[in-house]
């Protein structure tokens, strides 16, 4: 099993607009066989992360699985843990206009093993 974060994204406020207002997550299993997936979210209020998701997911051999969540928060992050590296994780934050947010995304090349 592997452990993957996006890292803490800083999304506070500009002139009363957060940068993302929901995170998109896509997660596919390229394996031959069912993988199951963590994922576990995040919000920094003062010096302590809050846990505000707890996802278990499933997914089939060659599945893709979309999850968006709510992201509106001055400092964010999100974990997955994974069965596979097989699976691979990509996530990008999005404005309240549905746009992406290029300062809150990371491919799968970019979420970090920990």
């Amino acid at each position: 099993m592997a452990l993957l974060t996006t890292g803490l994204f800083e999304n506070t406020a500009v002139s009363g607009v957060r940068p993302s207002s929901t995170l998109t997550v896509r997660i596919s299993n390229d394996d031959t066989i069912s993988e199951t997936i963590h994922i576990v979210g995040f919000f920094q209020s003062g010096s302590t992360k809050v846990q505000y998701v707890d996802e278990l997911l499933s997914l089939a051999a060659g599945e893709v699985a979309l999850r968006n969540y709510y992201a509106q928060f001055d400092a964010f992050e999100f974990q997955f843990t994974i069965s596979s590296l097989a699976v691979n994780v990509s996530a990008w934050g999005k404005d309240a206009a549905g746009n992406l947010t290029t300062a809150h995304r990371v491919v799968a090349e970019e979420v970090n093993l920990f």
